[in-house]
């Protein structure tokens, strides 16, 4: 101790000799701390996934030598690659400015992993002095991204934490070596997960103001106070210069919303959308429920990018999507498929399918209820009738940019191509998807696999769609259920991981830094949008090669005419 004292008298002195000024040793350490070609540039790079994930490989094959199974010998590069996604779409908004300029996200993303990634690999060997090792090598990274003005002090702290989070988390993981049981039991203490991953997409809700949140539901709010007054709805704007672009009907259901305060009608709103989610789950995802268990599949649609666009905007995607899937994959009484065309017209797709299969009942109700509760909205809504009947109704602009990389339909995907006569080319394609995911859904229901029809349809309703937000991909869900129950595991995985990662943004970043071929990021931008052109036209043969019997949700009976 009396050492210690010495040597901070001592620089305390020194300092306040040379009043303050850096020393000769200073600018030393810090030309080779914070060079390109510096020990930190080197030290850094141990929180990387290009030095972590090969490491992890290598020790996944030593133990696959040792008779473990590949499921969980591969458990590790799994939770890794799991935390990794979860720090980024944790922290993707809380950006701020960097140390050396321009934004940084709020937690050091290496030095997590260095904590995540070591702190496994010390459990594989379980020595002794492996915990003392990875601190030591954590903190060396840490203090590497301040080196490197890279992050800030509290974002290196901030990343530790997570690390030590996910470390801690990780010890629950059990991967058995042979297949799991049809029924995954599920404990009270594994609820907390969907309680710590509904912090993701909530979280950032009530960073913005009040008047900023949620810009979709203020389009709806507005819209209803409109209707309520008898003014046209189409003829309403945001203060962000928002339109509403749904149908009459719509407008009338939103009237009442525009008679609760905003505040709390934004926070019914998210506990409406998160019960609308369980129930997609429960009903459109049992095949999901049944392999993982309820609160991990709620955990994973939370963390997902059309949920956390959904809640972010204040949408009503998971509600259609319930109304389609309670309707076709239960009751089948095509009411609740009615209901979802009269407030959004893309789910009209599936009207085809029931003409084709001939559910006559089902087909004539639908027709009915959309018919009548649209004919309902003009009468009622009698000034907004002409501008929706000859100009809203045909106008996709009022949507804003259609080339904008969160348009994931084709069209969309078409315009950020600069081909010529995209009209044409958008309606051919249409044309083509909806006769081919008409005939595939056909086909499923024919040989008992009425998920995988119905999912068929939900991945057309995206593609066709003259716009199709992040947030619409709420309705790929379903095809990635029916991917499940056909025991397509590696498909169903990776679809997974495509629709966590906001994708668009990340294809748009690479296009501006121009730091690879633009080619190479068009297909980054569209990556999601194009996993719904391939389920139409793939998804009809994935399922039908497996066996029926455990694909369907109970009480679902194949079509035989």
């Amino acid at each position: 101790m009396t050492f210690l004292a010495s040597v901070v008298v001592l620089l305390v002195t020194t300092a306040l000799a040379f009043a303050g000024s850096p020393l000769g040793p200073d600018l030393a350490a810090a030309r080779a701390l914070t060079g390109a070609d510096g020990p930190a540039a080197l030290v850094t790079q141990l929180g990387s996934g290009a030095v972590l994930y090969p490491v992890l490989v290598v020790v996944a094959l030593v133990r696959r030598a040792g008779g473990a199974s590949w499921r969980s010998a591969v458990v590790p590069i799994v939770i890794l690659a799991a935390a990794q996604t979860l720090e980024a779409v944790t922290f993707v908004t809380l950006a701020r400015p960097g140390p050396g300029g321009g934004t940084v996200s709020f937690s050091s993303g290496h030095a997590m992993a260095a904590v995540l990634g070591w702190g496994l690999l010390a459990r594989e060997f379980r020595h002794r002095v492996g915990s003392l090792l990875v601190a030591v090598v954590a903190l060396l990274v840490g203090l590497s991204r301040v080196a490197l003005e890279v992050h800030w002090l509290t974002d290196v702290v901030a990343g530790w934490a997570f690390g030590v989070g996910a470390l801690v988390v990780s010890r629950w993981v059990v991967v058995p070596d042979v297949a799991p049981s049809p029924r995954v039991p599920s404990s009270p203490w594994a609820w907390a997960l969907p309680a710590a991953a509904a912090l993701v997409p909530v979280v950032p809700l009530f960073t913005v103001s009040g008047d900023d949140r949620m810009k979709d539901l203020l389009v709806y709010y507005g819209a209803g106070s409109s209707a309520g007054t008898g003014s046209d709805v189409y003829e309403f704007r945001t203060v962000f210069d928002m339109p509403f672009t749904y149908p009459p009907f719509a407008a009338v259901l939103s009237e009442p919303l525009s008679r609760v305060p905003l505040g709390l009608l934004q926070v019914l709103w998210v506990v409406a959308s998160l019960a609308a989610m369980v129930g997609v789950a429960r009903l459109g995802m049992r095949p999901v429920v049944d392999r993982i268990g309820l609160p991990v599949t709620l955990a994973l649609l939370l963390v997902s990018a059309p949920v956390r666009s959904h809640l972010r905007f204040g949408q009503v995607g998971l509600f259609l999507v319930l109304l389609v899937a309670a309707d076709l994959l239960r009751r089948r009484s095509g009411a609740g498929l009615g209901a979802a065309i009269a407030v959004k017209l893309t789910p009209a797709v599936f009207l085809p399918w029931l003409l084709v299969t001939r559910q006559w009942r089902a087909f004539l109700v639908a027709v009915g209820v959309a018919a009548g509760a649209t004919v309902a909205g003009l009468l009622l809504l009698w000034p907004s009738a002409e501008e929706y009947l000859w100009r809203a109704l045909w106008d996709s602009d009022r949507f804003g940019a259609n080339d904008v990389v969160g348009n994931q339909s084709v069209r969309g995907m078409l315009l950020r191509s600069g081909l010529p006569a995209v009209s044409l080319l958008w309606l051919a394609s249409a044309v083509v998807l909806v006769l081919v995911g008409t005939y595939g859904a056909w086909t499923l229901e024919r040989a008992g696999h009425r998920l995988g029809a119905v999912g068929v349809l939900a991945a057309l309703s995206v593609a066709v769609s003259p716009i199709s937000w992040v947030h619409h991909l709420v309705w790929l869900f379903l095809p990635l259920a029916a991917l499940v129950a056909a025991r397509r595991y590696g498909l169903s995985i990776a679809w997974a991981v495509l629709l966590t990662v906001s994708l668009p943004s990340i294809g748009a970043s690479g296009l501006r830094a121009g730091t690879a071929h633009p080619a190479f990021w068009h297909l980054v931008i569209d990556a999601q949008g194009l996993t719904a052109v391939a389920a139409v036209l793939f998804l009809p043969l994935l399922v039908r090669s497996r066996s029926a019997p455990d694909l369907e949700p109970a009480g679902v009976r194949p079509v035989t005419a």
